[in-house]
């Protein structure tokens, strides 16, 4: 009977130990792979961007099941950007910096940052 409990113990905590992001605390960042990484990721076909994407939204405790589509945008502050569409509908901004961090952020997040 113990092993159960410790099985379902360590579980809770490796899952506890994913994220990296709290949904209610505007922009997320994650890390992301040394390199350019934005240049791999605008190298991708879009299938494979798109599961990159879903990870990095997922990451960011964002609400996504799936990341339907993807499409590059102008750059933001200089750095490359993307728009990931869900299949709930919801769109996600995500900004790759130079130092490798992905920023996952939404239209009205983002319209706020720059008011300030």
């Amino acid at each position: 009977m113990i092993r159960p409990i410790l099985a379902v113990t360590l579980l809770a905590l490796s899952v506890a130990a994913c994220g990296s992001g709290t949904p209610d605390s505007g922009a997320a960042n994650i890390t992301v792979p040394a390199g350019n990484y934005a240049e791999r990721v605008g190298a991708m076909g879009e299938n494979e961007r798109n599961a990159v994407f879903y990870r990095a939204i997922h990451d960011a405790g964002r609400e996504c099941q799936q990341v339907k589509s993807s499409a590059a945008i102008d750059p933001i502050q200089g750095a490359p950007s993307w728009v990931a569409t869900c299949d709930n509908g919801s769109r996600w901004t995500i900004i790759i910096g130079k130092d490798g961090i992905a920023i996952v952020t939404n239209a009205a997040e983002l319209g706020a940052a720059k008011a300030q």
